[in-house]
């Protein structure tokens, strides 16, 4: 049986490696504001910053965490809906 439901397996494959590529790219981002994150919160000037320091630092790479969190769901959706109209 073809593995492909319909229309051109090459544009599904297509749209797979796009997706995996932007994925692949992002989730890169991830790993490294996650590092990010840990060498703040383990740096000698960090404990030295009063509470609403501490909550600005950490704010500013945790939204950028989300962010990237909700761009890689949005491109999940994209992929999802792409292929179903393929």
């Amino acid at each position: 049986m073809w593995p492909f439901r319909k229309g051109n397996p090459e544009q599904r494959v297509e749209v797979k490696r796009e997706h995996e590529s932007f994925i692949k790219a992002h989730q890169e981002v991830l790993v490294e504001l996650f590092a990010d994150r840990g060498m703040l919160l383990g740096s000698n000037r960090f404990s030295e910053l009063s509470g609403v320091e501490r909550w600005d630092a950490l704010i500013e790479i945790d939204s950028r965490i989300i962010k990237i969190k909700e761009l890689i769901e949005k491109e999940e959706l994209r992929c999802k809906k792409r292929l179903k109209s393929l």
